[in-house]
């Protein structure tokens, strides 16, 4: 299990970063896109939150297999983490409401009630980064 200082470093790696490298599971290879991390700047814990569209590929591919990595990295730094876990869908007004951004009216969604739009809660299970040579690998929870 993550200690406190390793737990710390990874969110302060995440908070760094404008956007994440999402992994998913396609029907023959893995799949990875660039996703936006604007959800996630103020975070105190690794609950972590994403948004997407009901008729993208990522959401078809976590519909199938929520098994996924986010790849964060931050090119200023150079401090990188992987976070290895489950993307669930967020059936929860409340925290549409919540997560909801009027910028996201440039990605074609309406409101936080567009039925397209989809907030994804991811739910870590493990990690693995690198301190100069040294690779830390462990379990969050």
């Amino acid at each position: 299990m993550a200690d406190t200082n390793t737990l710390e470093s990874i969110i302060n790696i995440i908070k760094s970063c404008d956007s994440v490298v999402l992994s998913t599971v396609n029907a023959q290879y893995t799949d990875a896109r660039y996703i936006t991390n604007m959800l996630n700047r103020n975070i105190r814990s690794l609950d972590l939150y994403f948004m997407t569209g009901s008729d993208t590929p990522k959401y078809e591919q976590l519909d199938l297999n929520p098994n996924c990595c986010l790849y964060y990295y931050n090119p200023e730094t150079h401090y990188s983490v992987r976070l290895y876990g489950k993307m669930r869908f967020v059936d929860d007004t409340a925290l549409k409401n919540k997560y909801w951004m009027p910028e996201f009216k440039r990605f074609g969604y309406c409101g936080p009630d567009d039925q397209r739009f989809i907030v994804l809660r991811f739910v870590p299970m493990e990690y693995k980064f690198y301190i100069g040579n040294e690779m830390k690998t462990g379990k969050i929870n």
